[in-house]
C-alpha cells in the first residue's frame, strides 16, 4: 500500500520552463520558447503547479486539485501534474478521477514508472472493498436468521373473550314503543335545522356581498389618494431637478472660483489672442466645454477662436511635451501632450509619446488606453506596430 506522505515528498517544485522540460517533447518546448505569449503562459502554469504542490503538502487537497485542473487544461502534456492529481484522488478514494489521470499519463508516456506503481495501488482497492462488503452482508443475514428463530419459539397469545355488559340493556330499550311527545319534539328540531340550513346561505351571501362592496369602495378611494400623492411627488421632483439644473448653469456661467465662469474664461482667451499669446489663449479655451455655451454668439466666438489659436498652439504644446518627455519630466509631458491632442487629434506622434509618458510614469492602464488609440487611429504607421508590441508587453 502506498504511503501518501512519502510519495508526496518525491514531488519537487519547478523553478522555470527549463526545470520542467521533461513534461514537454522537444518540438513543443522549442515552439513555446519562440512565442513570448506561450512562454509567459507556460511559466504562469508552472507557478500554479508549484502552488498546488505547496497546498498538497500543507494538507489543502481541495485547493491543490483546483490549481492542478487549471494547469492540465492549459498544458495537456504536464505529466507531473497528472501524477499529483492521481495521488490526491487515490488519497480521497476517488478512483475514477485517479484512473482518468493515469490514463492520460499512459497516452503521453506508456512506460512511466510512477504511473505503473500508482495503477497497481488503484487496482487493488476495489477487491478489498468487495471482501469487506461480503463480510458485512454475511453478518446481516446471520442476525436476521437468529431473530427469526427466536420469534418462532415464542408462544402465541390469544385475546380473551369479553362480553359487552351493555348489549342486553340496549336491545331492551330498542324494543320499547316511542311516545307521541317524542315525535312532536323530534319534528320541531328537524324543522329548526331545515330552516337554518335553507336560510343561512342566503343571509351569509347577503352579508358577504355587502362587505365585499364596502371593501372595494375603500380600496378605490385609497388607490385614488395614492395616485394623487404620486402625482404630487413627481411634480416636486421635477421642480427640484429644474432648480438644480438652473443652479448648475448659473454656477457654470458665473463661476465660484478664481477663474470665474465660462464667459469670463472666454473673454480671457480673447484678450490673450489679441495680445498674440496664442498658447495662453489655447490653454484658456481648453478649459471650456463648447457644448455648454448657451448663446449663439458665445458659440460662434468660441468656434472662431479655436480655429485661429489651436493650430499654432498645438506646435508649442507638442514641443514642450516632447522635450519634457526627453528630460524625464513625465508629469509635465503628460499635461502638454494631452493639450496637444485636444488642439489637434491628427498627430500620431503626440499620441505615441503621451502613451510612452504614461508607461514611464507606471500608469499602465492609461498607457494601454492611448496605445490602443494609436492602433485604431493610425493603423498603417510604424507607431501602430510599435504600439501593438507595447500593449502585449504591458498586458
Amino acid at each position: 500500500m502506498l504511503d501518501f506522505n512519502e510519495e508526496l515528498e518525491k514531488f519537487q517544485p519547478c523553478a522555470d520552463l527549463e526545470d520542467a522540460e521533461e513534461n514537454f517533447n522537444g518540438e513543443e518546448l522549442e515552439q513555446i520558447k519562440k512565442n513570448k505569449t506561450e512562454l509567459y503562459k507556460a511559466n504562469q502554469m508552472i507557478k500554479k503547479y508549484n502552488q498546488a504542490l505547496n497546498y498538497a503538502k500543507q494538507g489543502n487537497d481541495d485547493l491543490a486539485m483546483l490549481q492542478l485542473k487549471n494547469v492540465v487544461a492549459a498544458i495537456p502534456n504536464f505529466i507531473d501534474a497528472y501524477l499529483l492529481i492521481a495521488l490526491l484522488s487515490m488519497k480521497a478514494e476517488d478512483y475514477g478521477m485517479a484512473k482518468d489521470a493515469l490514463d492520460q499519463i499512459f497516452e503521453i508516456d506508456p512506460q512511466n514508472e510512477s504511473a505503473k506503481e500508482y495503477i497497481k495501488e488503484f487496482q487493488a482497492e476495489p477487491e478489498e472493498a468487495e471482501e469487506e462488503e461480503g463480510e458485512r452482508t454475511e453478518k446481516k443475514n446471520k442476525v436476521k436468521k437468529e431473530k427469526k428463530e427466536k420469534k418462532d419459539k415464542e408462544p402465541a397469545i390469544t385475546a380473551p373473550n369479553i362480553s359487552n355488559p351493555f348489549k342486553s340493556n340496549m336491545e331492551q330499550e330498542s324494543g320499547k314503543t316511542k311516545s307521541p311527545m317524542f315525535y312532536t319534539v323530534a319534528g320541531i328540531i328537524i324543522g329548526i335545522v331545515a330552516a337554518a340550513v335553507l336560510i343561512y346561505p342566503t343571509v351569509k351571501a347577503s352579508v358577504s356581498n355587502r362587505s365585499t362592496s364596502e371593501v372595494q369602495e375603500y380600496k378605490d378611494q385609497l388607490e385614488t389618494k395614492e395616485t394623487q400623492l404620486e402625482a404630487s411627488q413627481d411634480k416636486v421632483k421635477e421642480a427640484q431637478e429644474a432648480q438644480k439644473k438652473a443652479e448648475e448653469e448659473l454656477k457654470e456661467y458665473t463661476g465660484d472660483g478664481k477663474e470665474g465662469g465660462v464667459y469670463d474664461i472666454l473673454l480671457d482667451a480673447m484678450q490673450k489672442y489679441d495680445a498674440k499669446n496664442y498658447t495662453a489663449a489655447a490653454e484658456a479655451l481648453l478649459k471650456i466645454d463648447g457644448d455648454k455655451l448657451a448663446t449663439k454668439t458665445a458659440k460662434s466666438v468660441y468656434k472662431d477662436l479655436t480655429a485661429k489659436v489651436y493650430p499654432s498652439a498645438y506646435s508649442q504644446f507638442y514641443r514642450t511635451g516632447y522635450n519634457a518627455y526627453k528630460s524625464k519630466d513625465y508629469k509635465k509631458a503628460i499635461t502638454y501632450l494631452s493639450n496637444a491632442i485636444k488642439a489637434n487629434d491628427t498627430s500620431v506622434n503626440a499620441y505615441y509619446y503621451l502613451a510612452r509618458a504614461y508607461e514611464e510614469s507606471k500608469d499602465t492602464e492609461n498607457a494601454v488606453k492611448v496605445y490602443n488609440q494609436v492602433i485604431e487611429k493610425f493603423p498603417s504607421t510604424k507607431s501602430a506596430a510599435s504600439a501593438k508590441q507595447k500593449v502585449e508587453q504591458l498586458q
